[in-house]
């Protein structure tokens, strides 16, 4: 490891060893609760939602103060659960004015909010006092929604959430989905060993399973 790499590496520890160890005296403390809300303009005549972050185009992802990040307001970088929790916000927003358009029901405006209950412990390896492992990731996430709909259509909210739920990808996803990760490639970058049309230009680097990649020692496949 090289003296810049293993002067980051400290650094990293020196900011999550207070963190981890106020967990382990505390195990409460390392609850966050994340949130995010969008809003339905009833002026806008796409079906958007518009998300409350006030952040930047350009989004740059980084550690939660929890998890000994610097914050977005000394940084400018936004916690990847943060951007999970807005993405939701994001389809659930767009979804509910496309159901509506659909069923007729004009929107007055609306409001989003997602709120997502985490424990810290779990993604820096911080045990329970008993000794087991937390587990990693959102112990729940809440979906609020506040639509403003005339008196006539109010009969047809509850089935216009119903139907956005069932097509709500973002929330489909989250209620259960198989992730494969697979390491694609390691080494320097090069250019990609491909045609213009995207298929190997050699047929020997053909893999077996019928998707083409470099024929490199470099690059490593996870079956």
């Amino acid at each position: 490891m090289s003296d810049a790499a293993t002067a980051a590496a400290n650094t990293l520890r020196a900011k999550q060893k207070p963190l981890k160890d106020k967990y382990r005296a505390e195990p409460s403390s390392a609850l966050v609760t994340l949130s995010s809300s969008g809003n339905l303009d009833p002026t806008s005549t796409s079906l958007t939602c518009s998300l409350s972050t006030g952040a930047a185009i350009r989004k740059v992802a980084g550690l939660h103060k929890a998890a000994g990040g610097e914050g977005f307001d000394a940084s400018g970088e936004l916690c990847s659960g943060d951007m999970l929790l807005e993405s939701l916000v994001a389809c659930f927003g767009v979804t509910v004015r496309a159901v509506a358009t659909s069923l007729g029901i004009p929107l007055q405006g609306g409001t989003i909010i997602v709120e997502g209950d985490l424990d810290f412990r779990g993604t820096m390896g911080v045990k329970d006092p008993e000794g087991n492992a937390v587990p990693v990731g959102f112990k729940k996430i809440r979906l609020i929604v506040r639509l403003e709909v005339d008196e006539e259509h109010q009969s047809k909210a509850e089935k216009l959430i119903e139907l956005s739920e069932r097509y709500c990808v973002v929330l489909q996803t989250l209620k259960g989905v198989e992730v494969e990760t697979k390491l694609g490639h390691v080494g320097q970058a090069r250019p990609d060993a491909r045609s213009e049309n995207g298929t190997s230009e050699n047929p020997k680097e053909e893999s077996a399973n019928g998707r083409d990649v470099p024929a490199n020692e470099d690059v490593i496949r996870l079956n």
